[in-house]
């Protein structure tokens, strides 16, 4: 799925996020540890984007797709997994915007499975603490080969980092992953 066909669906019905803000928050839930097959994410854009109400029609489905798509990206051996941002020919720093915006909604959904980063790699450590300084980022930028190409590396640093976090968080806890033994 397309960005430009996310925002169809989502202007379709009036829902407050954007494509890249619905495939950050998703994404973020995902590599924070959000396992396969539950639906969580529903009521987290319920409450985030829609005012509390029920996520219904297309939007569902899309959202389903999305969900599956970013699983399946996120664990591909190919690191395949991509950003859903604006387009290439869109001004830059409207482009940046909405990087920005995708990674303030990463970090949403990361927190909201409440991993405790105490117990967290340095590297991803660093990410997030990298991801937050993104977060304050200027996105007025020059449409200039040299700021498009720094957009471009932070973006790359993004796509590299959000699967690096799915390696270590993206996985069930040890105590939720291993069935309880009964002593009788």
């Amino acid at each position: 799925m397309k960005h430009q066909e996310l925002m169809s669906v989502i202007n379709e019905h009036d829902f407050t996020a954007t494509a890249s803000e619905l495939h950050g928050l998703i994404t973020g839930l995902i590599a924070g540890g959000m396992f396969k097959g539950s639906e969580d994410y529903l009521a987290h854009l319920a409450d985030l984007f829609n005012n509390g109400m029920a996520i219904k029609g297309s939007l569902k489905k899309s959202s389903e797709e999305l969900t599956q798509s970013i699983f399946s990206q996120l664990a591909s051996e190919d690191m395949s997994f991509e950003l859903m941002l604006l387009d290439d020919d869109e001004v830059l720093s409207e482009q940046a915007e909405e990087l920005i915006n995708w990674v303030q909604y990463f970090l949403v959904g990361f927190g909201l499975n409440q991993r405790d980063l105490k117990m967290a790699s340095n590297d991803v450590r660093e990410i997030i603490e990298d991801f937050t300084n993104i977060t304050r980022m200027d996105p007025n930028l020059d449409d200039t080969n040299e700021s498009q190409g720094d957009y471009y590396e932070v973006v790359e640093f993004i796509r590299i980092s959000a699967v690096l976090i799915h390696q270590e968080f993206g996985k069930p806890l040890q105590d939720d992953a291993e069935p309880k033994k009964t002593l009788h």
